[in-house]
């Protein structure tokens, strides 16, 4: 039996004012051991415009843990294809999975909560067909 974990760091702010990577680095510590308790794999989500601390930044999250493990697999869960471009996503995750020796795991979705579509100016009813057109893309770069 494999086990991994699904999850994200947690922005935290401090006097409500100042972000604090204080979390983030808790998250990173808890990835590197469960790496050494053997833990197969780490998934983070992305999230945006949540006003929640979520992440939002999910490769850099991953890319700095990469660097700081060996072995564990690293996953995104998911990353939404309507608000990224293609050909750049496709570079940055290859980048990415050079680095760790093939440890990357990519998730990818459509999107659901219409206030991160809101946010990045991007009519909701077009995740479908911006979805299908990344896949496309992506498989083809």
């Amino acid at each position: 039996m494999k086990f991994g974990l699904f999850g994200s760091a947690k922005l935290n702010k401090i006097n409500n004012d100042i972000d604090s990577s204080l979390s983030y680095n808790e998250w990173v510590d808890y990835n590197i051991e469960a790496e050494k308790l053997g833990f197969e794999s780490t998934f983070t989500v992305e999230h945006h415009f949540t006003g929640l601390g979520q992440v939002s930044a999910s490769l850099n999250l991953l890319t700095y843990l990469a660097a700081k493990t060996s072995k564990i697999k690293l996953g995104t869960a998911v990353l939404t294809l309507p608000w990224h471009n293609p050909v750049l996503l496709a570079e940055q995750v290859a980048t990415m999975d050079l680095l760790s020796n093939g440890r990357i795991q990519l998730g990818v979705g459509k999107g659901y909560r219409y206030n991160e579509f809101k946010g990045f100016k991007i009519d909701m009813n077009e995740a479908n067909e911006r979805f299908d057109e990344s896949v496309d893309i992506m498989v083809k770069s």
